[in-house]
């Protein structure tokens, strides 16, 4: 901003805008200008002012405490068909391994919406349940 000139016209300016008389306008520009030239004014802060107001600026009480946990959707139908495969991995899945009848066993659900663990001959498995997103429309 640029400094206030003493003159008539900011007088009557000052006098205008602010609803004040010839005295006070001129206090007013006399004060903008020693505030535009960093000069000491009545209104300024002490030392130990500015020492607290440096002491309040470093508090950080807005910032958040640890980190919040999002809750999501349940997504219904990745639940339902988890739930289906895994029942039937554990009751219905038989196949023929070389001429061998061959069966899942020890199934789990280890995420409800996403993973189903289960062994077949001693071997271990995991099964991941992934949807994916819709195609972006150009």
């Amino acid at each position: 901003m640029a400094k206030p000139i003493l003159n008539e016209r900011t007088i009557a300016d000052y006098m205008k805008r602010n609803k004040c008389n010839r005295e006070e306008a001129i206090d007013l520009i006399k004060y903008d200008i020693a505030v535009e030239s960093d000069e000491e004014t009545e209104y300024d802060l002490t030392a130990e002012q500015q020492e607290n107001v440096k002491k309040m600026m470093r508090k950080t009480d807005h910032a958040k405490i640890g980190k919040v946990k999002r809750e999501r959707k349940p997504n219904e139908l990745k639940e339902a068909l988890i739930a289906t495969f895994a029942d039937y991995l554990e009751n219905e899945c038989e196949f023929d391994l070389n001429g061998e009848t061959t069966y899942c066993g020890e199934v789990e659900v280890t995420n409800k919406s996403r993973m189903i663990a289960f062994k077949v001959n001693d071997k271990r498995f995991e099964l991941t349940l992934v949807e994916k997103r819709p195609p972006k429309k150009k």
